[in-house]
């Protein structure tokens, strides 16, 4: 080894030590760690031995170039002084039926708002029967809404429960929003998880990861003009095909994934996006099942940036943090009391009983409150502009791409839309670091 890359192999290795890493992204030297270990001390040094080092990551050492365990030290402190990339901004709704007094206030307001404010995407899911969600019956009717009022925001079903639907009434729908939004839709897909919800497709809930898969290769092949052959009232096969015909050539399509790691790789085998969430789960478990994504698409040979991964995040942000707790408190834990009594719902479906079923009301109260605190301290973005950037440095590091902010879960709609600035400041300053932070990585 030449003396160079010797030292190149020593500055490394030290650096590691202290959870930085170096690592080459197109070409590019990217340094991410800890913010307090990236000290001006440690950017002279990699500006003086630049060369070496990229020669070194170019030649030498591939393997140091993915590793996700060195970024995060035991605090939950940053990932990335460089290296992280711009987040693209999305506001997702998925509300709690009984806490929406004013109906699709919200959804419509908070639509013209990201409009207007760069954001990328508006998300409207698909959820039947039930309290939780239960305004969102039809992203495609809603979608439509949407579409009539916007001008550049993405509109986007998340998801779409695609084995309740014949694939021809999706392509067909989603193509009459295409036309009417001029190119600006897509769809999450997802196989199902209530059972209730099957009460329009009862046969197909034993085979609906089956026929997901299948339908969402019918829905390709409608939306690219292609015909598929299909039986009609006279029980003659006929070749049909989608009208009208919609303005993007390939409909944008993700994959859901509660956490399921194998879902993550179908996503990836399939060339689809992705779309996930923290719910029960942290930042640090999910860097692994983002990598398997990406991995399968790499293995696949698939187009280049088709590989997109979406976190959904409950978002609230006020002024300050007593002012976000004061509002976002109350709601978010009735908001997890419907959660739970659904999550009961679908174990009684599968004759598992309920778990909870031997803890009182004081007990639940306690669990309620755990939970709340945990997840809106370390997997939401219920804050301040200030304590939320972080999980966006984190989230950046392990490669996602876009933040879905969950902003219909029970605080009251005149404090939401009020807010919304919040969630527009916060964007601006995480993109502010980043750039700040790309322009001393190109000095050093």
């Amino acid at each position: 080894m030449e003396p160079k890359n010797l030292q190149a192999k020593t500055i490394i290795e030290a650096l590691r030590k202290d959870r930085v890493l170096l690592v080459l992204e197109n070409g590019e030297l990217k340094v991410r760690g800890p913010k307090s270990k990236v000290t001006p001390e440690v950017l002279v040094q990699i500006r003086e031995n630049k060369p070496a080092l990229i020669q070194y990551l170019e030649t030498e050492a591939a393997e140091d170039q993915v590793d996700f365990d060195g970024i995060f030290n035991k605090s939950g402190e940053a990932g990335l002084i460089s290296g992280h990339k711009a987040l693209d901004f999305g506001l997702f709704y998925f509300g709690n039926a009984t806490a929406m007094s004013e109906g699709y206030r919200l959804l419509m307001e908070g639509a013209r708002y990201a409009d207007q404010n760069d954001f990328t995407a508006v998300w409207v899911p698909e959820r039947h029967f039930h309290e939780f969600g239960g305004l969102y019956p039809s992203p495609s009717v809603l979608g439509s809404a949407v579409a009539a009022t916007t001008e550049r925001i993405q509109i986007r079903a998340g998801s779409v429960v695609v084995p309740l639907h014949n694939p021809l009434r999706i392509a067909e729908e989603w193509a009459v929003i295409d036309v009417l939004s001029k190119g600006r839709v897509g769809i999450a897909c997802a196989s199902g998880w209530q059972a209730n919800d099957f009460v329009l497709m009862p046969d197909v809930w034993p085979e609906r990861h089956k026929v997901l898969y299948e339908n969402i290769e019918k829905v390709k092949r409608l939306w690219k003009g292609e015909a598929i052959e299909l039986k009609d009232g006279n029980d003659f096969l006929k070749d049909t095909r989608i009208y009208p015909k919609p303005v993007q050539p390939e409909l944008p399509l993700w994959l859901t994934s509660g956490g399921n790691i194998e879902t993550f790789r179908s996503a990836g085998r399939l060339g689809m996006k992705l779309l996930t969430h923290l719910l029960g789960s942290t930042v640090e478990e999910l860097a692994p099942k983002i990598k398997a994504y990406r991995e399968e698409y790499a293995a696949h040979n698939l187009p280049d940036g088709g590989d997109r991964v979406v976190v959904m995040l409950h978002t609230y942000m006020d002024e300050t943090e007593a002012k976000t707790q004061a509002k976002a408190k109350k709601p978010f834990i009735e908001y997890l009391k419907t959660s739970v009594d659904l999550l009961k719902k679908l174990a009684e479906s599968k004759g598992m009983g309920s778990d909870l079923s031997g803890l009182n009301e004081g007990d639940m109260e306690i669990m309620y409150e755990y939970a709340y605190n945990r997840y809106t301290s370390s997997a939401s973005l219920v804050g301040t502009v200030e304590n939320r950037i972080s999980l966006l440095q984190q989230l950046s590091a392990i490669g996602v791409d876009e933040i879905a902010c969950l902003i219909d879960f029970g605080v009251d709609s005149d404090s939401v839309i009020a807010n919304l600035k919040n969630i527009s400041r916060l964007k601006d300053a995480y993109h502010a670091q980043l750039q700040q932070a790309s322009t001393s990585l190109a000095e050093a």
